[in-house]
């Protein structure tokens, strides 16, 4: 049979014709399928993800704002400063977020989701934000739009997909519950209280004996050469500068201010510009009907009439074209005479009726209201660019000299914010003197700095670093004095000293367990004893959650492992502690309501948190995905140049 129906399909003519117009349907199938997904290429989009699309401009404005937000965390001055492998970290993260969002978006559209015109208006009129006194203020929507940078219907249309998204999702999350079992566990734990009965035994009331002979000081030197080790220490030469350091060296004089008020004066020339009330409705009909009303009440009637319309009522102050949220109301407003109620205009937000309450005159701000703000602008942009300057004069100093940070090349690097030092510290970045050594004081950065310090060579040239926080350094090992042991004689003193403190500890020691081992013997509480040196104190209640301001930390997380009755005997950095636990108190809900509601919301958001993280991964790998790589590289490209 096998062989029959090979020959007809290989040895004969109809075999082949059959194959061949099987081939071509597959090859058409397949084209078709190319076809159709080149029909979709645009270049303008760097993902297609299911029906949607993310485009250059969305990926764009999230990548800068994820920028900002990293620039300022760490400290630059500008985005610009983030390094190129971070950038493309974060417009990737940007491009992920995107993703997830059309995700959500084509999903809730497959689930038919719709969002009516009246839903979007009232959430945007329930939103705090945009509300004076507890009413809608067009004013402040107008000024938040214009911070976002986006028009009237691209803001509409964000909002409208995030009440999409909130429909597919919060359906999905509403189910999130914890149990009252861990709830009870969980807080009985964070706020069980405890108190003890302690005797401290600080160091301070403690004198050390007699300076003993030279054997017995030598010998604790022989027992503690740890203790007598001078750690290496390196002399070096070194410059750094930051945006704050560049700032400060800026002085701008009035004429300076002055020449740049002249310079940008149209800025200051206010044009002319009107004062509107304005009411917006969701249709027509509801507008012509309050513009008839208008011509016959006062302007409160009327807010209050479209507040029942469910619409809003506001006035806008000194309205411009450049300050309209719609074309569509900036060109009625420019041609409409004074005291004249308008005809119903269609803008994004529904249907408007206006009045021109005033025309106000184009005028002058005056110099002197303007000066120091003028200041601040001139001083924050030449410090911008003299910061990218002093890295410039900087790496050309060091490429045209030996790279030791001689007098004549700091010297050339005068005046321009940048601090020189020149001294003597060991890797803690102490001095000779044990004092810090004055090198920039933000622990991550100060660290990062010794790390480099002290992983260099001698006499190795200096190079420019770039460092956390924005700061920029070099630096050149003059000297080394490596680490060393002292002998007996270079250390006589530190051995004195160390044999008394040590000396003082023994004491008291000694001291606190005796105290200690009479509640054994006794099995009497610290609070039983009498003890006319040292008077035992009870302590004040203290929960994990809120810890006692006065006793050591150790000693309070010794007492929560620890039984009614039991006593302890603890070291801290300047005190023995012989303490016995008087209470515990457990508590129940009813002690705290607030705070135990407070807890099991928590816990309840947790669980919400992590069902929604679960279905927008199930969503991510369910939807299709496909990124246009290249142009995503060009975006992380651009902020590199």
């Amino acid at each position: 049979m096998l062989s029959r129906l090979r020959h007809l399909l290989i040895d004969s003519w109809l075999g082949r014709i059959l194959v061949g117009l099987i081939f071509l349907v597959f090859i058409s199938w397949g084209a078709e399928t190319i076809i159709e997904s080149w029909s979709q290429r645009d270049g303008n989009v760097v993902a297609w993800v299911g029906s949607q699309r993310v485009t250059m401009q969305e990926l764009d404005s999230a990548a800068k704002m994820q920028l900002q937000q990293y620039a300022t965390q760490q400290g630059f001055s500008d985005p610009s400063q983030v390094p190129n492998v971070m950038r493309g970290s974060l417009v990737n993260q940007a491009l992920q977020q995107l993703i997830i969002q059309k995700n959500l978006i084509a999903a809730s559209e497959h689930a038919g989701l719709s969002v009516s015109d009246e839903t979007l208006r009232n959430l945007i009129f329930s939103l705090p934000v945009f509300q004076t006194n507890g009413k809608f203020s067009r004013e402040l929507f107008n000024v938040y739009v214009k911070q976002t940078n986006m028009t009237e219907a691209a803001f509409l249309d964000i909002l409208r997909n995030q009440i999409a998204i909130s429909g597919l999702t919060e359906p999905v999350t509403a189910g999130a519950t914890t149990s009252d079992i861990m709830v009870k566990s969980i807080f009985a734990f964070r706020n069980e209280t405890r108190k003890l009965t302690y005797i401290q035994l600080p160091f301070s009331q403690f004198k050390a004996e007699a300076t003993p002979s030279d054997a017995v000081l030598k010998r604790y030197y022989d027992n503690h050469l740890w203790e007598f080790t001078v750690p290496e220490f390196r002399r070096i030469r070194m410059i750094f500068f930051t945006p704050e350091t560049v700032e400060k060296s800026i002085e701008v004089s009035d004429a300076d201010a002055q020449q740049y008020f002249n310079s940008r004066k149209q800025e200051f020339n206010k044009p002319e510009s009107k004062n509107l009330e304005i009411i917006t409705v969701k249709d027509k009909k509801t507008a012509e009907d309050l513009a008839g009303s208008w011509t016959k009440e006062p302007w409160e009637n009327i807010q209050k009439e479209t507040q029942k319309a469910n619409g809003f009522a506001t006035t806008l102050n000194e309205f411009t074209h450049q300050t309209s949220p719609s074309a569509e109301l900036a060109d009625a407003v420019q041609k409409a005479p004074l005291n004249i109620i308008s005809a119903p205009i269609k803008t994004p937000m529904g249907w408007s009726v206006f009045k021109v309450t005033a025309i106000l005159q184009p005028h002058e701000v005056a110099f002197n209201t303007v000066k120091d703000k003028l200041k601040a602008q001139i001083t924050q942009a030449r410090a911008k660019q003299k910061f990218v300057d002093n890295i410039k004069s900087t790496q050309d100093m060091l490429a045209g000299s030996t790279g030791r940070l001689d007098d004549e090349g700091v010297k050339y690097l005068g005046g321009k914010g940048i601090v020189a030092l020149r001294g003597t510290l060991n890797e803690q970045g102490l001095n000779l003197d044990g004092q810090p050594a004055p090198i920039p004081s933000d622990d991550k950065v100060k660290q990062a700095i010794l790390g480099n310090v002290f992983s260099k060579a001698k006499d190795a040239p200096a190079s420019l670093i770039q460092g956390d926080n924005n700061i920029y350094y070099a630096f050149f090992v003059e000297d080394i004095d490596p680490a060393h042991q002292q002998t007996f004689e270079q250390a006589k003193d530190r051995v004195i000293k160390a044999w008394q403190q040590a000396n003082i500890k023994r004491q008291a020691n000694i001291t606190g367990t005796a105290i200690y081992k009479q509640t054994q013997d006794s099995q009497k509480s610290v609070k039983e004893l009498v003890n006319q040196q040292f008077q035992a104190k009870e302590s004040e209640s203290f929960s994990r959650v809120n810890p006692s301001k006065t006793l050591p930390a150790e000693l309070q997380a010794q007492a929560f492992l620890m039984q009614i009755g039991q006593t302890t005997m603890l070291e801290s950095p300047d005190s023995f502690y012989i303490a016995t636990l008087d209470n515990i108190k457990k508590p129940k809900p009813q002690d705290d309501q607030a705070s135990y509601n407070a807890l099991r919301d928590t816990l309840k958001q947790a669980e919400s948190n992590d069902i929604y993280n679960s279905y927008v991964i199930f969503i991510n790998k369910e939807g299709k995905v496909d990124v246009n790589q290249k142009a995503v590289n060009n975006i992380i490209g651009q902020g590199s140049n």
